[in-house]
């Protein structure tokens, strides 16, 4: 079985956050609300860090900013919003 990856996801705003928090918890996706690290951002203090195997694209919504999958101790970028 295919095990699920850790990403963490980073906002324009914190309504934003709380909303795709919200969206994953709706639809069984583990999610928790999480301070950015410094290294990833500094516009909005929030962001998300969620574990989910399958397709990325199905969970992009308008409020995302960038979405880093976690390797060990790097994040990695894998969405940014128009890239």
């Amino acid at each position: 079985m295919e095990s699920s990856e850790e990403y963490f996801a980073v906002f324009f705003t914190t309504s934003g956050a709380i909303r795709f928090h919200r969206f994953l918890r709706n639809n069984t996706i583990p999610a928790e609300v999480k301070p950015v690290p410094r290294n990833l951002s500094t516009s909005c203090a929030i962001g998300i860090e969620f574990f989910y195997k399958g397709n990325l694209s199905l969970l992009i919504i308008q409020d995302i900013k960038q979405i880093y999958i976690k390797q060990g101790n790097q994040y990695i970028l894998k969405y940014a919003k128009g890239h």
